[in-house]
């Protein structure tokens, strides 16, 4: 477009134009920090305000007074919300124009088309915007990165990454732009490139929350484990937050490592991080898997106590299915003692053909004969008739010299086929 043109200036004029020529030059070529606060729009108007009289501006510019009206008037109905009018009218304007001029409105018409939700359509004009020829670099780096934000939104994801990508590789960044593009790749599966870019995002801003999160399954994915565990470690330090030791925690589980699993819990419990019955609980399973069952029998045993709590209540309910963990616990470090009486209790409390099965085998293999002979007949009483019940029964008879009900048993086992009876009734046939 060719300026309009203008009445000479004297000396003083001139040279304050030539001035204000030279900072114009300066903002327009500044970082990118002024020009994501100062849009490109915003600065030539400003400028064109400032030199008045000059018949155009700077080369770097060519925006012209009439031009510059034209902007600001466009941009004013713009934040007034006429979405439709001022897409329209840049869009046709800029085929008009050409260079620095063209992209300006094409950018205007942008940002109309975004609010309008038509991101696709906003994203293509900021693409032809910032490959115009003599469009400041900072403010091309700026329109890509729009572009990159907008295709994302339209759903085009791997146009959206790959313009993100090279909006991040061209210079600094934001820390929130560099974690986006960690997610994205984590999204779509691209682990190893996930991680080249929480290199750069992690020396931006440290991770926390759902970014760190988002890093240790990084971490793991790409197999380095050990920056995974030294991650949510050094995120522990001074946090009281519940998630973060759970998180700790989980990830211990997944690499097998229970023993520090168990101790991290514990730790967090002990400094009243976490509390309640559940986390008291998962003190519990964690004590388990991290094979140590006496300690973890002790904790049930103690929140099932009355003085677990300063209110005088237990911390678990007393449920058959705890009563049998409890067994279980005490049957896997093998104390005899303890397993048994467990046992005793959970069977009497679930009434369960199940439990007084387990109750009658653990007293038979340990050589508790009575014992085993009262689970057996609690057995019985629910309905128990195998092979297997009878077999035992018998043996157990035998062993407290109870020969006559020992022979009736074992004569019912042969009976229902158990493999054995026939010896053990030859054993017990003439005594």
């Amino acid at each position: 477009m060719v300026a309009k043109s203008t009445p000479p200036q004297d000396a003083d004029s001139a040279e304050r134009s030539r001035g204000l020529m030279a900072r114009a030059r300066q903002l327009l070529t500044r970082g990118g920090r002024r020009l994501t606060r100062v849009t490109l729009v915003s600065t030539c108007l400003m400028l064109m305000m400032e030199v008045g009289g000059i018949s155009a501006a700077h080369a770097a510019t060519r925006v012209s007074a009439e031009v510059a009206g034209q902007l600001r008037t466009l941009q004013s109905r713009l934040d007034e919300g006429d979405y439709d009018a001022v897409g329209e009218r840049a869009e046709r304007e800029a085929k008009r124009q050409r260079g620095e001029v063209r992209a300006l409105y094409l950018s205007l018409a942008a940002s109309a088309r975004a609010r309008q939700g038509d991101q696709a359509q906003a994203a293509r004009l900021y693409a032809e915007a910032r490959r115009l020829p003599g469009v400041n670099a900072s403010q091309a780096r700026e329109w890509l990165r729009r572009e990159a934000m907008l295709r994302l939104r339209a759903g085009e994801r791997d146009s959206g990454i790959a313009r993100l990508a090279e909006y991040l590789h061209g210079g600094s960044a934001s820390a929130d732009d560099l974690w986006l593009a960690v997610s994205l790749e984590a999204n779509r599966g691209d682990w190893a490139r996930a991680e080249d870019w929480l290199e750069r995002a992690s020396k931006a801003s440290a991770p926390s929350g759902d970014r760190l999160k988002l890093a240790v399954s990084v971490y793991q994915q790409t197999g380095r484990h050990g920056a995974a565990v030294a991650l949510v470690e050094q995120g522990l330090g001074e946090s009281r937050d519940p998630q973060d030791w759970q998180r700790a925690v989980a990830l211990y589980q997944r690499l097998n490592q229970n023993t520090r699993a168990a101790s991290t819990w514990e730790a967090a419990w002990a400094a009243g991080i976490v509390s309640g019955s559940d986390a008291y609980q998962q003190r519990v399973d964690l004590q388990l898997a991290a094979g140590a069952p006496a300690r973890a029998a002790e904790l049930i045993e103690a929140g099932l106590s009355k003085s677990a709590t300063p209110e005088g209540q237990p911390l678990l309910d007393d449920t058959p299915a705890l009563r049998r963990q409890l067994a279980q616990a005490w049957t896997a470090a093998r104390d005899v003692e303890h397993a048994l009486k467990a046992w005793a209790a959970v069977s009497q409390q679930s009434q369960s053909l199940e439990d007084a099965r387990q109750y009658a085998e653990l007293a038979n293999d340990w050589g508790r004969w009575e014992t085993a002979q009262q689970a057996l007949a609690a057995a019985g009483e629910r309905g128990d008739d195998s092979a297997r019940h009878w077999l035992l029964s018998g043996v157990v008879a035998s062993q407290l010299e109870q020969f006559d009900p020992a022979r009736e048993a074992f004569k019912k086992a042969q009976a229902r086929g158990a493999e054995g009876a026939d010896a053990w009734l030859k054993s017990v046939a003439q005594r």
